[in-house]
């Protein structure tokens, strides 16, 4: 049986340019906008700046901001006046762009209609494919030059055995953990930031611990209150590493191409609710386990499946 392999991957967070939503709130200021849509706009156009990092905004396409938006309102369950306001947010944007600094007309977001997520079932993975990413983790971990396998433990451990969005784990701060091998509790801090209280025992607790017991002291004074730190930048690892790098892990372990293309740490999350599902847990347990408030996402994970 051959060894998996330990070989590094160069590794470099794109540096998002929020210089152009600096100067847009400043526009929206002189315009007279309110100061709670002056706050909301520029945080919306801020999360689209750093999602296409680093791609200059004014060449996106209209098909870029369509993906962007339908992912998004999927992936984070968006009521439908959240998707109209970041709509809107990308229409102002980008005619202040044309406006004010010389933007091609129109721009990519003028003809952009409200986009309306079709219901689908969650993308899921089998039990198995699960435990062959953990176990070929677990492998590496055990090796003298595993650190970057044992904070990948910890990190996507959280992501199924705590159904943490990966925003959630990424985020997660020393001050906010609590306990040892056996048992910890988390603070999380999640959407909208509202706050919420998790407990979790086995592999993730014995990961996450044994993660925190080697976890190596960040380059930047402004990372050291973060958890995940990067064995080798020694800085805050990021949510797009954290998406990219399940993919290549996923292949590592044998998964078939299709499903690794696909899974990502919400699949992990996905994928946790579903087999808990299959034990017969209720609607409400679902809720709970998922921190949602509503019951009608956690109800999707009990649908009959093809």
């Amino acid at each position: 049986m051959l060894a998996p392999s330990t070989e590094g991957v160069p590794e470099k967070d794109p540096a998002p340019n929020f210089d152009p939503v600096h100067r847009f709130s400043a526009w929206l200021g002189r315009m007279g906008r309110a100061e709670a849509t002056i706050a909301a706009y520029h945080t919306d156009v801020a999360d689209l700046v750093r999602a296409y990092a680093p791609r200059p905004v004014d060449e996106l396409s209209p098909s870029d901001l369509t993906i962007y938006l339908r992912s998004r309102a999927e992936v984070e369950e968006w009521s439908r006046p959240t998707v109209r306001r970041h709509l809107q947010a990308m229409k102002s944007f980008y005619r202040y762009l044309v406006s004010e600094e010389g933007a091609r007309a129109p721009g990519p977001a003028e003809r952009l209609t409200e986009p309306v997520p079709e219901p689908r079932p969650p993308d899921v993975i089998a039990l198995s494919d699960v435990r062959a990413i953990f176990e070929y983790l677990e492998v590496l971990a055990d090796s003298p030059t595993g650190s970057v396998e044992r904070m990948d433990l910890a990190l996507y451990g959280l992501c199924y055995h705590a159904a943490l969005l990966v925003s959630e784990a990424v985020g997660l701060t020393l001050a906010a953990v609590r306990g040892g091998p056996r048992v910890m509790r988390l603070d999380v801090i999640g959407r909208r930031r509202a706050e919420s209280r998790v407990t979790i025992e086995g592999d993730a607790a014995r990961w996450l611990s044994a993660w925190l017991a080697v976890r190596p002291v960040p380059k930047r004074a402004a990372h050291r209150r973060f958890v995940f730190i990067h064995p080798r930048t020694r800085m805050h690892t990021s949510r797009q590493r954290a998406w990219d790098r399940l993919k290549r892990l996923a292949r590592a372990a044998g998964l078939d191409d299709e499903i690794a293309e696909r899974v990502a740490p919400h699949t992990l999350r996905h994928s946790f609710a579903a087999h808990l599902a299959a034990r017969a847990l209720g609607v409400e347990d679902l809720r709970l386990a998922l921190r949602q408030r509503s019951p009608r996402h956690a109800a999707k994970y009990l649908a009959p499946r093809a």
